[in-house]
């Protein structure tokens, strides 16, 4: 047994050792979890693979996620302050299934963004994003809390996206994901994450609202995924989000 955990933990490490470094970043964040247009949603997914919801935990049977980022700092693998350090953006990510196999992984189909220099998955979109954000409250349990994020993407339109509601406890939990981008389905990053969580809302798991959500989309570049039938299905807001990145 020792010698099992001795070989176990020197694979570990060399495949972390085996691993590139490429930055880190400290954001806040909303998630909202949607049923939206399939076809549409498996037109911007890779040959040979296909759109499904999320089985399991807070996105339960919704097909579609949309990030809404706000990076307060990103840094480069030495731990400087990129150029810019700041932006603010909305990551469209969506589960797919092998075709013909049974390999599922998550892919980012669009990241709209204040930065589309910063383009990892390679399909990056500019866009003017503004958010608003109010809490109200004194420090017991319980705040007001609100949303507002415009996002007018290149090519015209507008994604709108408004939440009020009251906050519960949060939970602090760590998380690994490694997505793969839709564009180039060969190239993936690994996420190390920490991050403060508020769940809002999840249908999947039978957690209502205690409030009111919209979103909505005028934006012709996405009018395939948001013709205006989506659904959302959760929301969970992420109030200090660390990130550590790496290339495999």
């Amino acid at each position: 047994m020792g010698a099992f955990l001795v070989a176990l933990l020197t694979l570990s490490a060399l495949s972390a050792a085996a691993e590139t470094p490429v930055g880190s970043n400290i954001d806040s964040r909303v998630l909202i979890g949607l049923s939206a247009n399939s076809d549409g949603i498996n037109a911007l997914m890779p040959e040979g693979w296909t759109s499904i919801p999320f089985p399991n935990g807070p996105m339960k049977g919704a097909n579609l996620m949309v990030g809404l980022i706000d990076q307060h700092l990103a840094r480069d693998p030495d731990g400087k302050p990129t150029d810019p350090a700041t932006r603010l953006a909305a990551a469209v990510v969506g589960l797919g299934k092998e075709t013909e196999g049974n390999n599922v992984r998550m892919y980012v189909l669009s990241l709209v963004t204040t930065n589309p220099a910063s383009d990892p998955y390679s399909n990056a979109v500019a866009a003017d994003i503004s958010r608003t954000r109010v809490l109200e409250g004194t420090g017991a349990p319980g705040r007001k809390h609100s949303e507002n994020w415009v996002i007018r993407p290149e090519g015209g339109g507008e994604i709108a996206f408004s939440l009020n509601y009251t906050t519960g406890t949060p939970n602090w939990a760590p998380g690994e994901l490694n997505p793969y981008s839709a564009a180039k389905p060969d190239f993936s990053r690994i996420y190390r994450y920490q991050q403060l969580v508020d769940l809002a809302l999840s249908e999947g798991l039978g957690k209502p609202l205690n409030g009111d959500v919209s979103f909505s989309s005028s934006s012709e570049r996405f009018s395939a995924i948001f013709d205006g039938s989506e659904k959302v299905m959760a929301v969970m807001t992420v109030p200090v989000y660390i990130r550590e990145i790496s290339l495999p």
